[in-house]
């Protein structure tokens, strides 16, 4: 769709990466980078809410690591090696780095200015800033962004693996998520905690082994990937003319988009769900940096090695389908069944987190528009599955876009209360 990819273009255009590399270099300083000093109190903090009296701490990281941690992390790495070659995945890197000291002030934030138990960047646009346009503004675009990333594009994906592995038309997957979507939001019981405890664990752990498993067999082929991967992300390869420019600029541009769509550092998303948390501003910045960690630098890591050491991406297929084939050189055509499962079950969880922070977004619109976003996502879900891989991630990279620009003014406004928390005080 040429109006979606101009579009598209237009919102992630050099200015934009830019704003989001700014922004994360400049909390990278003045936190004076909280990713390497403050990594041994982040891990205390993580085994703080995954210990025993901490059941609550650990629901809300699961479903934070839900929203977090969905396809982006399988299919969105596959489409990002497509669209700009390996080198993407060094520049997705550079996006997580900035992106853990982005996600850390997000945090202090998200706990900073709850409402009792509410909580969102809008929450700190309104009080912080006194902004109240502009919080309202950033609610509205969350509620599209739940519709793309989190709806559309995370049943298109399980839509498409369980189809090209299994042959079920998208169709009926499509109505089978649409329905677990309602029964989640119309419910009226914590289905998003209750799911997420149970299902990101055990989805995390098999498609961690199967993708380890390639490497593992690959050994030998990683010098040469990370190789392609260095020389790829700064135009070193043998290509003529403007050509490197303009694959360069490919490379940085999708590796940042996927970066952010994965690990939403810059997005401000999982606010909503750390308000009930329960820890302090700095321990849920903490806890913010290990949800990227995870993401990004252990699934999105690991599925990138996966298909380039397999040399899976000679198929010419995308999305989930190439991981599949990536993990076959291993497991035989039993992969396609673990991937697509595993793709369909973190689409599931993701659309469940999703629910909760596109819902917060909507009561904070108004209260009467809360049944008619519940309708709106189901629908969503159900046309996401039908549609195009390509429609459905312009359209999230469109609305994730859109939601940079308010969070990074947060960000930027409030940048000393954010950083007051990162005093040797601070508990």
């Amino acid at each position: 769709m040429p109006f979606l990819d101009k579009l598209s273009d237009m919102i992630w255009s050099l200015p934009t990466v830019l704003l989001i590399i700014s922004v994360g270099i400049y909390y990278t300083i003045y936190l004076r980078i909280p990713q390497v000093r403050c990594f041994g109190q982040m891990l205390r903090t993580v085994r703080k809410s995954l210990s025993g009296d901490g059941e609550n701490r650990f629901r809300v990281l699961s479903t934070a690591l839900a929203a977090t941690v969905g396809t982006g992390s399988v299919a969105g790495v596959a489409t990002a090696i497509t669209l700009g070659g390996a080198g993407a995945v060094f520049w997705l890197w550079v996006s997580a780095f900035l992106g853990m000291a982005v996600s850390f002030a997000e945090g202090v934030l998200s706990i900073e200015y709850r409402d009792g138990k509410k909580g969102g960047i809008m929450y700190a646009i309104r009080d912080g800033m006194g902004e109240k346009f502009l919080s309202k503004l950033y609610a509205f675009f969350t509620v599209l962004a739940s519709f793309g990333m989190g709806g559309m594009v995370q049943s298109n994906s399980a839509a498409e693996a369980i189809n090209s592995e299994s042959g079920i038309s998208q169709v009926a997957v499509g109505l089978i998520l649409a329905l677990l979507t309602a029964t989640c939001l119309f419910s009226g019981r914590d289905f998003t905690g209750r799911a997420s405890l149970v299902m990101m664990p055990i989805l995390t752990v098999i498609y961690i082994f199967a993708v380890t498993a390639v490497i593992v067999v690959n050994f030998g082929e990683l010098p040469g990937v990370f190789s392609e991967i260095i020389r790829s992300a700064f135009g070193l390869k043998p290509v003529a003319g403007a050509a490197v420019g303009v694959s360069v600029k490919q490379a940085v541009s999708v590796g940042f988009k996927r970066g952010i769509f994965s690990n939403e550092a810059g997005l401000g998303t999982t606010a909503a769900i750390h308000a009930g948390s329960g820890l302090s501003p700095r321990e849920q910045g903490l806890m913010n940096m290990f949800e990227v960690i995870v993401d990004t630098f252990v699934i999105c890591t690991l599925t990138a090695l996966a298909i380039l050491s397999s040399g899976a991406v000679s198929t010419g297929l995308d999305g989930a389908s190439l991981v599949s084939a990536a993990c076959e050189s291993v497991f035989g055509s039993a992969s396609g069944t673990v991937i697509a499962l595993c793709t369909a079950g973190f689409a599931t969880a993701t659309i469940i987190g999703w629910s909760k922070i596109g819902l917060s977004a909507a009561e904070y619109l108004s209260e009467r528009s809360v049944l008619l976003y519940k309708i709106a996502l189901t629908m969503a879900v159900f046309i996401g599955a039908v549609v195009s891989l390509s429609a459905a991630w312009k359209i999230s990279d469109i609305f994730n876009g859109l939601m940079v620009f308010p969070c990074v003014a947060a960000l930027v406004v409030l940048r000393k209360s954010i950083i007051r928390q990162t005093s040797p005080h601070t508990k």
